[in-house]
């Protein structure tokens, strides 16, 4: 331990590096014995059988070239993902398509790419580099790391993007909203619950950032974003004739608000898996035509709402949404066993997350209060209450799974981490 203190970032790298190969290869042991359907029998990856909806996509784009899978009444949908790990996963099967080697890979690019962030924003402060294992030492939490190793869900990369993106805001570099613009564009274009977090951001740098450097280049953190949208947008009225954008980037969106709003949604969530619920829900077969189904869903939901007894229903829900975002620590979205039964044991890795989720949103709380009362700056703490809050917004609407909550989870230790440096660094009790 001595001689990994005393070594430079470049060292820490070289070091971290067989780490995450090794966290890789455990990962790749312990999903493919339970999910042995993913690997063939010389442990090539088998695409079609890649989870929630990117394999019948990566498939395509493997066998056809084409972006675009099958999915409700056999409709071919080209907006049903986003395109950023799909597209991943593609191109890391142009190098091999071995399934150890394609999550290693994968990893090593994630892994770096938080690494580095950390780095950088360690230089700016000019802080100690062993400070970088206090940032990392939140992969320790086993649901964490699985949650970052794993490929089948986007969450993966918002679980490093999200706390990256924090990481830049914050930090003193000088081209800290260059970076920070094309995080947003990543974030943008891999999961729709990011919307807000895209949009928000970038409005709450230009009214909050006030220092001269910074006066003209804060502007570059529209860039991401407004790309990002461009690309999409573009993108969707090519292959469909309409422009998909917001949050009506994905033409499922619609039939997610669907569940939310279905009278039996707590009979499911949070204990068992929404696709439970899902398959009871009969899509008309006159509906041929992804746009078709989303403009029927949307329609459906826009009436349901229009009755105020409904739309109360609906709010009436969202206390406890909150409560389970906050408190619950069981394991959720369970499948029935052979007799019926829903694993729910305790998620221990969850009661950690918990605490520094609740911890972080009072002490933010706390210091922006305090600090407007003071009348000092507190630009810092509210970024990462404007952060965590437009990043639960989404999910409050909608609902949020433990997978969900790791990238808001890991913003929030970092928050905790960036609080206590900067008290110990100014060596004042009101930081």
């Amino acid at each position: 331990m001595n001689f990994i203190k005393n070594t430079s970032f470049t060292q820490k790298y070289l070091i971290f590096l067989p780490l995450v190969c090794l966290s890789s290869l455990l990962f790749c042991y312990f999903f493919s014995n339970k999910f042995g359907q993913i690997i063939d029998n010389e442990s090539n990856m088998v695409f079609k059988n890649i989870n929630f909806g990117n394999g019948p996509l990566i498939h395509n784009l493997m066998e056809n070239g084409i972006y675009s899978s099958k999915f409700l009444n056999g409709v071919d949908f080209v907006l049903q993902k986003l395109p950023i790990l799909p597209l991943l996963i593609f191109l890391i099967s142009k190098i091999s398509t071995n399934f150890y080697i394609i999550i290693i890979i994968k990893n090593l690019i994630t892994f770096s790419f938080i690494f580095w962030m950390i780095v950088l924003y360690l230089k700016s402060y000019n802080l100690n580099s062993n400070y970088l294992f206090l940032f990392l030492a939140i992969f320790l939490i086993p649901y964490n790391l699985f949650t970052s190793l794993n490929f089948e869900y986007a969450d993966n990369l918002v679980a490093i993007l999200l706390p990256s993106l924090f990481l830049s805001l914050v930090s003193k570099m000088k081209q800290k909203y260059t970076i920070s613009s094309f995080i947003i564009f990543i974030l943008y274009l891999t999961k729709t619950s990011m919307f807000f977090v895209s949009l928000g951001i970038p409005l709450i740098i230009l009214i909050f950032e006030k220092k001269k450097y910074f006066i003209h280049r804060k502007k570059l953190i529209f860039l991401g974003p407004i790309l990002a949208i461009l690309i999409w947008s573009s993108f969707s009225y090519l292959k469909t004739e309409r422009i998909a954008i917001g949050t009506n980037s994905l033409t499922i969106n619609s039939l997610g608000l669907t569940l939310a709003l279905d009278k039996r949604f707590f009979d499911y969530y949070p204990d068992k898996s929404m696709d439970i619920l899902f398959a009871k829900i009969e899509i008309p077969k006159k509906l041929n035509n992804e746009w078709k189904i989303f403009d029927f869903y949307k329609k459906k939901n826009k009436a349901h709402l229009s009755n105020k007894e409904n739309l109360k229903n609906y709010l009436m829900t969202f206390p406890k949404k909150i409560l389970i975002i906050l408190y619950h620590v069981r394991r959720d979205s369970a499948y029935p066993d052979e007799n019926g039964n829903f694993n729910n044991r305790i998620r221990y890795s969850l009661i950690l997350n918990k605490f520094f989720i609740n911890v972080s949103i009072i002490l933010s709380l706390y210091k922006i209060i305090t600090s407007i009362k003071n009348k000092k700056t507190f630009k810092d703490d509210f970024i990462f209450f404007s952060m965590i809050s437009l990043s639960l917004l989404p999910l409050i609407a909608g609902w949020a799974t433990g997978k969900h909550l790791v990238p808001i989870s890991i913003l929030s230790y970092f928050y905790l981490v960036h609080k206590y440096l900067i008290y110990k660094s100014t060596k004042k009790t009101n930081f």
